[in-house]
């Protein structure tokens, strides 16, 4: 708690504008609005190739997540930071960030299917960096925008990637792998 409080009161005191505006960007890629259109156009690319299992696949990963954050952030009820947000405070929870928990699945799946069919191993892993980038950039824009302390940032991680995991594991029990 101490270490969240002190980062709080940092980023409040030294973030410049310049700085909020980029996260502006990352935290809309990461919010509902930026979430539902890159999901809606990968859902409709991979229904014209035919790849129904991988659209649904995204599809049920981001419902899951949304779902598995509000039941999160209804059992711990923990508070925002109130220390100078450059945005509105969400009425929302804190713990976990589910624009970080939402950014790691969304990325992380898109990444994955990119990853398996990349045409080399330094492909799937420039892929797989990318989406683990994009994630990250969007969790870090909560913190520099002062809407998440660090550990909320860290369980949406967390939270995400293991549902993630779990969801890939279901996808490819499915699938026969």
């Amino acid at each position: 708690m101490a270490l969240d409080d002190d980062v709080s009161r940092w980023v409040a005191d030294t973030v410049p504008a310049g700085v909020e505006w980029v996260a502006r960007i990352f935290t809309w890629l990461g919010g509902p609005i930026g979430t539902t259109v890159v999901a809606a156009v990968a859902v409709v690319l991979l229904l014209r190739a035919s790849r129904r299992g991988d659209a649904a696949f995204v599809v049920l990963s981001l419902v899951g997540i949304t779902v598995l954050v509000a039941v999160l952030k209804a059992t711990y009820e923990r508070a925002r930071p109130d220390t100078g947000s450059p945005v509105a405070l969400p009425h929302s929870y804190s713990f976990p960030s589910g624009h970080a928990a939402t950014a790691v699945v969304l990325y992380g799946a898109l990444g994955l299917l990119l990853a398996e069919r990349a045409s080399s191993r330094l492909r799937a892993a420039a892929w797989l960096g990318a989406a683990a980038a994009a994630a990250l950039a969007i969790g870090t824009s909560r913190i520099l925008l002062n809407v998440h302390f660090v550990s909320d940032v860290a369980a949406g991680f967390a939270v995400g990637l293991a549902w993630l995991c779990c969801c890939a594991i279901v996808r490819d029990v499915l699938e026969g792998r």
